[in-house]
């Protein structure tokens, strides 16, 4: 049986500066190296889910403009299906302008355009037959109301639904879509939003875990919390499992978060054990710190299968 993820989300063109260092507000820091790369969080999660094996559908919204129709014929090009995209003729596609420093940190700011006009209307979920783990993955920049309602519906239609709370909601979720969330993946920032406590890198795991309890109590089946360089921790009712990060030399982290969650749903999809899926995730999101742009940077299945091979995994 194929192993299907639906990605419910956003496409974005992004424009990325490459300088030493990061500006501080009001500076101007030249020197700096330009490249344009298909992006944002909906499009990149399923070009990583579809490059690590997953047959992959991608719903959302582009205007019809240069930058929607090139990323139409980006993401056809790594075989995701695009006949869930809308396009728009009264919409600009969305843009994201992305500083990234020399030791690959960044900042980004997003000009949403069409995305904020993606709604759950006339959208079709087809409903998973019995022995199938089909994945439905959704993240935070469309509108939330229009990702709660699908996140329900995915539920509903037998899906596994993962949830990607990045950016930081605006607002607490639905208590019904909650409910509906079988793996809710988020970082310190986005966690610290969601469960009301303050936390930091310097946080302990006991911290970190006690605050990833709060969704669970809430309904949520499993927390999965991403820390950079330190790795992640997997909470469930059944305990904390840390998942160790794989060191590697990064150039640009663009993406990285979207590389672990595309690759964590197209390993459920193939019916990987939980810790198998998290330490295959976090093998990809290290490659694709390796190399420049987000979408570019997904490695393929093959290429995972090596790494982890030479880690000893």
């Amino acid at each position: 049986m194929p192993a299907k993820v639906f990605v419910f989300g956003s496409i974005n063109t992004d424009l990325v500066v490459y300088v030493a260092r990061l500006p501080v507000p009001g500076e101007t820091v030249g020197g700096g190296t330009y490249g344009s790369y298909p992006g944002g969080k909906g499009a990149n999660q399923a070009v990583a889910a579809a490059r690590a094996g997953a047959e992959v559908e991608l719903f959302g919204c582009l205007g019809d403009d240069a930058f929607g129709r090139e990323r139409i014929a980006s993401l056809e090009k790594t075989g995701v299906s695009t006949h869930g995209v809308r396009m728009l003729s009264d919409a600009a596609s969305g843009i994201a302008q992305i500083t990234v420093d020399s030791s690959g940190e960044n900042t980004i700011a997003v000009a949403p355009g069409a995305n904020d006009r993606f709604s759950a209307d006339g959208v079709t979920i087809p409903i998973a037959r019995p022995g199938e783990a089909w994945v439905s993955l959704f993240q935070n920049e469309v509108p939330q109301a229009s990702t709660e309602s699908l996140i329900r519906r995915a539920e509903a239609a037998g899906h596994i639904v993962l949830w990607n709370l990045a950016p930081t909601i605006s607002r607490h979720p639905d208590p019904d879509a909650l409910r509906a969330v079988r793996y809710l993946v988020c970082n310190l920032n986005e966690l610290s939003a969601l469960a009301g406590e303050q936390l930091t890198a310097e946080s302990d795991t006991d911290a970190v875990s006690r605050s990833a309890r709060i969704p669970l109590r809430w309904g949520v089946g499993n927390v999965v919390v991403t820390l950079g360089r330190k790795g992640s921790l997997w909470v469930s009712e059944d305990g904390v499992v840390p998942v160790a990060a794989c060191p590697v030399q990064a150039v640009d982290t663009v993406g990285a978060g979207d590389c672990y969650c595309g690759v964590f749903a197209a390993s459920l999809a193939q019916g990987l054990r939980v810790r198998d899926a998290l330490r295959r995730a976090s093998a990809a999101a290290a490659i694709s710190t390796t190399r420049r742009g987000a979408q570019p940077s997904m490695p393929m299945r093959a290429e995972i299968d090596d790494f982890l091979s030479r880690q000893g995994q």
